[in-house]
């Protein structure tokens, strides 16, 4: 009985962190920032970013709790690790890095040639992602709200480097918590949402759509790092540094319904606060077979769910202050 007790609260817990709209509640930033990016060179556009940082580290003080509540977690799960004691805490420096990340998302949103430089290791599985794409082979793509997953984009387009055609994307997201955002972004950019599907609005017509997406060898994206707002139906709990945290049960299944080989995906910068633009790009294939019978769904759901938690965790702990999920992440 008072596990049933507890298993409430935590349902309702996540229900409200999924819920908790986007730190950016207004266009203002976003239409600066964008004028900037227009008007202005790079050295002034990066003096900018220091000052937006500065002043969004003063007046926001939920992201300055979460941040502190993430760098204390983060510290007392490497207490025992030398190299990290120096490194944890620092809010402002966590707010910087997320405002010179908005920047460069903007900019990868407005302008149509890769404005990030990417750089992956030899053995990376990203090559697997480039063959399969190219061999017009459809993927499911798991991103976080680690770094910047919008160096996606400098695979998604025919660039003459990476991928020989166009291949169509479409993006799951929680229209409801980014509405602002999203809005004053199509405004900026229009057709911007037009591959976008509400994560809380799944039907049956959604798969279709999605299940099409793959079998015209194109990717379905989604953020493996947060719960929708029907959390309080179901999630998965998996320790993330050192304490258990909900995992969206929902976006795990759709994978496993697609059938579609699954790859995890981080673009973290190089230097946490640094104005190059250059990252380093993880993509690590999942080993779940997600073409399996009924009977072995949920097994293999799990395992899918661990992996990407794992892979989350070790690129976490090279970037911490690239950690960009301003909420109370664990909740349970």
């Amino acid at each position: 009985m008072k596990r049933k007790t507890e298993t409430k609260a935590e349902n309702k817990n996540a229900a409200k962190w999924a819920t908790e709209k986007e730190v950016i509640k207004t266009s203002f930033p976003i239409y600066l920032t964008l004028f900037c990016i227009k008007c202005f060179p790079q050295f002034i556009i990066n003096g900018l970013i220091a000052i937006i940082g500065f002043f969004f580290f003063l007046f926001s003080k939920r992201s300055r709790r979460e941040c502190l509540r993430f760098q204390n977690q983060f510290a007392s799960f490497v207490s025992d690790k030398k190299d990290f004691k120096e490194k944890i805490p620092n809010v402002y420096k966590q707010i910087v890095s997320f405002a010179i990340t908005l920047v460069e998302k903007i900019e990868c949103w407005v302008k149509k040639e890769p404005v990030v430089k990417v750089e992956f290791a030899e053995d990376d599985d990203v090559y697997k992602l480039i063959e399969q794409l190219n061999a017009g082979k459809g993927a499911f793509v798991f991103v976080s709200h680690l770094g910047n997953s919008e160096v996606l984009r400098n695979l998604a387009n025919k660039n003459k480097i990476f991928l020989q055609r166009e291949v169509p994307v479409s993006v799951l997201m929680d229209l409801d918590s980014t509405n602002n955002f999203t809005n004053t972004i199509e405004k900026i950019n229009p057709g911007f949402t037009q591959n976008i599907i509400d994560v809380n609005d799944i039907s049956p017509a959604t798969i279709e759509k999605l299940e099409e997406t793959i079998e015209k060898g194109g990717m379905v994206v989604s953020a493996g790092d947060r719960i929708s707002k029907k959390a309080d139906s179901r999630y998965f709990n998996f320790d993330f540094l050192g304490k258990e945290a909900p995992w969206s049960y929902g976006v795990f299944l759709l994978a496993m319904l697609l059938r579609a080989p699954v790859y995890f995906l981080f673009g973290t910068r190089k230097k946490d606060v640094s104005f190059n633009r250059k990252y380093d790009v993880h993509v690590v294939k999942s080993s779940v077979n997600t073409d399996c019978s009924r009977k072995e769904r949920e097994t293999n759901m799990k395992m899918l769910c661990l992996e990407f938690v794992r892979e989350l965790e070790k690129c976490c702990l090279e970037h911490p202050f690239q950690w960009y999920n301003f909420y109370d992440f664990w909740t349970v």
